[in-house]
């Protein structure tokens, strides 16, 4: 698309969330250590630390959010920040959507997710498996 039809990814919504724990955790998960050496470090955690979870949608021409939740990400959750990113977004007549760009969290992909993006974003949505559930 960005070779044959000029695309232009300045057009892309980018969205992302993070957790920050409340107990000072950091979650390393897309960290990686390169050295020479194994550094044989050993990091206690709890298993369910406090955290609040922020996402947010980027643009080249705004930012929408962050949404705050306590709560661990779940489809029906997501559904809501997305239902407050459109309310948001159709305020805001200069920041038209042309395509929108998620993860692929579990969350993220069911089908009442893709029903609702569907729905608001037709097929200016780049998703795992979101072909499949379209037929596109």
């Amino acid at each position: 698309m960005i070779e044959n039809e000029g695309f232009d990814v300045g057009c892309i919504w980018f969205t992302e969330e993070a957790h920050f724990h409340l107990n000072g955790f950091v979650n390393k998960e897309n960290l990686r250590f390169l050295g020479s050496e194994n550094p044989h470090l050993c990091e206690e955690k709890p298993l369910h630390s406090p955290k609040v979870t922020a996402w947010v949608a980027v643009y080249s021409r705004g930012i929408i959010g962050p949404f705050f939740m306590r709560e661990t990400i779940s489809s029906e959750r997501y559904i809501t920040i997305l239902e407050e990113f459109a309310s948001t977004q159709l305020g805001l007549e200069e920041l038209l959507i042309e395509w929108f760009l998620q993860d692929g969290a579990r969350p993220h992909r069911t089908e009442r997710v893709f029903r609702f993006l569907d729905e608001y974003f037709g097929n200016r949505v780049i998703v795992l498996e979101y072909p499949k559930f379209t037929g596109t």
